[in-house]
Protein backbone atom coordinates (compact mmCIF):
# COMPACT_ATOMS: atom_id res chain seq x y z
CA UNK A 1 0.00 0.00 0.00
CA UNK A 2 1.60 3.11 -1.04
CA UNK A 3 1.31 6.84 1.43
CA UNK A 4 -0.99 8.03 -1.13
CA UNK A 5 -3.46 5.30 0.37
CA UNK A 6 -3.12 5.39 3.94
CA UNK A 7 -4.28 7.74 6.48
CA UNK A 8 -2.34 9.40 8.65
CA UNK A 9 -2.65 7.24 11.38
CA UNK A 10 -1.76 4.40 9.22
CA UNK A 11 0.94 5.84 8.40
CA UNK A 12 2.05 6.31 11.21
CA UNK A 13 1.95 2.73 12.43
CA UNK A 14 4.15 1.85 9.51
CA UNK A 15 6.77 3.83 10.43
CA UNK A 16 6.46 2.06 13.91
CA UNK A 17 6.26 -0.94 13.36
CA UNK A 18 9.25 -3.38 13.80
CA UNK A 19 9.91 -3.89 9.89
CA UNK A 20 12.92 -2.01 7.77
CA UNK A 21 10.27 -0.56 5.53
CA UNK A 22 8.72 2.39 5.77
CA UNK A 23 11.90 3.98 7.36
CA UNK A 24 13.72 7.08 7.38
CA UNK A 25 14.32 7.40 3.61
CA UNK A 26 10.55 7.76 3.09
CA UNK A 27 9.79 9.78 6.41
CA UNK A 28 12.59 11.93 4.81
CA UNK A 29 10.71 12.21 1.20
CA UNK A 30 7.53 12.87 3.06
CA UNK A 31 8.43 15.51 5.26
CA UNK A 32 10.09 17.10 2.24
CA UNK A 33 6.59 16.74 0.43
CA UNK A 34 4.99 18.42 3.66
CA UNK A 35 7.24 21.48 3.24
CA UNK A 36 5.93 22.03 -0.47
CA UNK A 37 2.65 21.61 0.99
CA UNK A 38 2.85 24.17 3.81
CA UNK A 39 4.56 26.80 1.04
CA UNK A 40 1.03 26.18 -1.52
CA UNK A 41 -0.74 27.20 2.06
CA UNK A 42 1.41 30.33 2.36
CA UNK A 43 0.93 31.02 -1.45
CA UNK A 44 -2.45 30.33 -1.54
CA UNK A 45 -3.49 32.59 0.88
CA UNK A 46 -1.99 35.26 -0.04
CA UNK A 47 -3.88 34.41 -3.60
CA UNK A 48 -6.98 34.24 -1.93
CA UNK A 49 -6.52 37.64 -0.11
CA UNK A 50 -5.04 39.68 -2.92
CA UNK A 51 -6.92 42.31 -4.63
CA UNK A 52 -4.66 43.40 -7.45
CA UNK A 53 -5.17 41.50 -10.82
CA UNK A 54 -1.41 41.82 -11.55
CA UNK A 55 -0.38 40.26 -8.99
CA UNK A 56 -2.56 37.00 -9.28
CA UNK A 57 -0.87 35.37 -12.22
CA UNK A 58 2.32 34.97 -10.67
CA UNK A 59 0.61 33.92 -7.56
CA UNK A 60 -1.52 31.23 -9.53
CA UNK A 61 1.34 30.35 -11.90
CA UNK A 62 3.08 28.96 -8.46
CA UNK A 63 0.55 26.38 -7.65
CA UNK A 64 0.99 23.65 -10.67
CA UNK A 65 5.05 24.05 -10.51
CA UNK A 66 4.46 23.60 -6.19
CA UNK A 67 2.01 20.60 -7.00
CA UNK A 68 4.59 18.65 -9.29
CA UNK A 69 7.01 18.69 -6.79
CA UNK A 70 4.77 16.82 -3.94
CA UNK A 71 3.69 14.26 -6.10
CA UNK A 72 7.46 13.50 -6.87
CA UNK A 73 8.29 13.88 -3.19
CA UNK A 74 4.86 11.64 -2.24
CA UNK A 75 6.19 8.91 -5.46
CA UNK A 76 9.62 9.14 -3.65
CA UNK A 77 8.11 7.97 -0.13
CA UNK A 78 7.42 4.68 -1.95
CA UNK A 79 10.27 4.53 -4.02
CA UNK A 80 13.17 4.80 -1.00
CA UNK A 81 10.78 1.82 0.39
CA UNK A 82 11.11 -0.45 -2.52
CA UNK A 83 14.59 0.44 -3.36
CA UNK A 84 14.99 -1.08 0.34
CA UNK A 85 13.24 -4.03 -0.37
CA UNK A 86 14.93 -4.62 -3.67
CA UNK A 87 18.01 -4.86 -1.67
CA UNK A 88 16.95 -7.15 0.65
CA UNK A 89 15.53 -9.53 -2.09
CA UNK A 90 18.80 -9.25 -3.53
CA UNK A 91 20.67 -10.74 -0.42
CA UNK A 92 18.20 -13.32 -0.02
CA UNK A 93 19.51 -15.15 -3.80
CA UNK A 94 20.66 -18.30 -3.68
CA UNK A 95 24.74 -18.42 -3.64
CA UNK A 96 25.67 -22.40 -3.88
CA UNK A 97 27.35 -22.33 -6.70
CA UNK A 98 29.87 -19.83 -8.55
CA UNK A 99 27.01 -18.76 -10.58
CA UNK A 100 24.56 -17.87 -8.17
CA UNK A 101 27.17 -16.32 -5.89
CA UNK A 102 28.20 -13.70 -9.18
CA UNK A 103 24.23 -12.93 -10.07
CA UNK A 104 23.72 -12.65 -6.33
CA UNK A 105 26.48 -9.93 -6.25
CA UNK A 106 25.18 -8.25 -9.68
CA UNK A 107 21.58 -8.14 -8.20
CA UNK A 108 22.97 -6.51 -5.19
CA UNK A 109 25.07 -3.96 -6.74
CA UNK A 110 22.30 -2.96 -9.29
CA UNK A 111 20.18 -2.76 -5.69
CA UNK A 112 22.32 -0.69 -3.90
CA UNK A 113 23.42 1.25 -6.95
CA UNK A 114 19.53 2.27 -7.42
CA UNK A 115 19.10 2.68 -3.16
CA UNK A 116 21.76 5.28 -3.47
CA UNK A 117 20.04 7.33 -6.27
CA UNK A 118 16.74 7.47 -4.82
CA UNK A 119 17.88 9.44 -1.63
CA UNK A 120 19.61 11.63 -3.92
CA UNK A 121 16.48 12.17 -5.83
CA UNK A 122 15.05 12.99 -2.67
CA UNK A 123 17.74 15.72 -2.07
CA UNK A 124 16.94 17.10 -5.24
CA UNK A 125 13.73 17.94 -4.82
CA UNK A 126 14.03 18.55 -1.91
CA UNK A 127 16.10 21.24 -2.78
CA UNK A 128 13.41 22.67 -5.25
CA UNK A 129 11.41 22.45 -2.02
CA UNK A 130 13.60 25.33 -0.44
CA UNK A 131 12.95 27.27 -3.82
CA UNK A 132 9.43 27.04 -3.14
CA UNK A 133 9.85 28.12 0.48
CA UNK A 134 11.81 30.73 -0.41
CA UNK A 135 9.34 31.75 -3.31
CA UNK A 136 6.46 31.12 -1.13
CA UNK A 137 8.09 33.36 1.75
CA UNK A 138 8.77 36.46 -0.52
CA UNK A 139 5.66 36.16 -2.37
CA UNK A 140 3.33 34.46 0.30
CA UNK A 141 0.86 35.86 2.91
CA UNK A 142 3.12 37.31 5.58
CA UNK A 143 0.50 36.70 7.95
CA UNK A 144 1.56 33.14 7.37
CA UNK A 145 5.89 33.48 7.55
CA UNK A 146 6.03 31.12 10.00
CA UNK A 147 4.35 28.41 8.20
CA UNK A 148 7.12 29.66 5.18
CA UNK A 149 10.08 28.69 8.18
CA UNK A 150 8.79 25.90 9.46
CA UNK A 151 8.76 24.94 5.49
CA UNK A 152 12.53 25.19 4.70
CA UNK A 153 12.98 23.70 8.71
CA UNK A 154 11.01 20.69 6.55
CA UNK A 155 12.94 20.42 3.27
CA UNK A 156 16.15 20.56 5.55
CA UNK A 157 15.59 18.18 7.80
CA UNK A 158 14.30 16.07 4.39
CA UNK A 159 18.08 16.83 3.06
CA UNK A 160 19.77 15.51 6.54
CA UNK A 161 17.90 11.98 6.20
CA UNK A 162 17.91 11.51 2.74
CA UNK A 163 22.08 12.30 2.87
CA UNK A 164 22.14 10.02 5.38
CA UNK A 165 20.59 7.33 3.61
CA UNK A 166 22.63 7.81 0.29
CA UNK A 167 25.85 7.91 2.13
CA UNK A 168 24.88 4.62 3.87
CA UNK A 169 23.98 2.52 0.16
CA UNK A 170 26.85 4.57 -1.30
CA UNK A 171 29.28 2.53 0.68
CA UNK A 172 28.01 -0.71 -0.55
CA UNK A 173 28.73 0.28 -3.95
CA UNK A 174 32.44 -0.97 -5.65
CA UNK A 175 32.48 1.18 -8.74
CA UNK A 176 34.23 4.02 -8.18
CA UNK A 177 32.46 5.90 -11.25
CA UNK A 178 29.51 5.55 -9.47
CA UNK A 179 30.80 6.46 -6.25
CA UNK A 180 32.83 10.23 -7.77
CA UNK A 181 29.56 11.31 -9.49
CA UNK A 182 27.21 10.64 -6.42
CA UNK A 183 29.60 12.57 -4.14
CA UNK A 184 29.84 15.25 -6.67
CA UNK A 185 25.89 15.68 -6.77
CA UNK A 186 25.31 15.46 -3.53
CA UNK A 187 28.32 18.33 -2.47
CA UNK A 188 26.64 20.61 -4.89
CA UNK A 189 23.07 20.16 -3.94
CA UNK A 190 24.34 19.94 -0.58
CA UNK A 191 25.80 23.81 -0.97
CA UNK A 192 22.68 24.79 -2.69
CA UNK A 193 20.41 23.94 -0.01
CA UNK A 194 22.78 25.65 3.08
CA UNK A 195 22.82 28.88 0.69
CA UNK A 196 18.87 28.88 0.15
CA UNK A 197 18.24 27.73 3.41
CA UNK A 198 19.93 30.57 5.27
CA UNK A 199 18.95 33.17 2.88
CA UNK A 200 15.44 32.17 2.90
CA UNK A 201 15.57 31.93 7.35
CA UNK A 202 17.20 35.16 7.31
CA UNK A 203 13.91 36.85 5.69
CA UNK A 204 11.62 35.12 7.65
CA UNK A 205 13.35 35.77 11.04
CA UNK A 206 13.70 39.40 9.85
CA UNK A 207 9.86 39.61 9.64
CA UNK A 208 8.64 38.19 12.76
Amino acid sequence: MGVKDQSVTEFLAAVAAPTPTPGGGSVSALAGALSVALSRMVVGLALKSTARESARPDLEGFEPRAQTLQDRLERLTDDDAAAYNAVVAAMRLPRTTDDEKRRRVDAMQAAYRHATRVPLETIAACVEALEIAEEATVKGSRSATTDAGVAVVLAEAAIRGARLNCIVNLAAVRDETFHEEVEGSLDRLLERAKTIGQRTMALVEERL
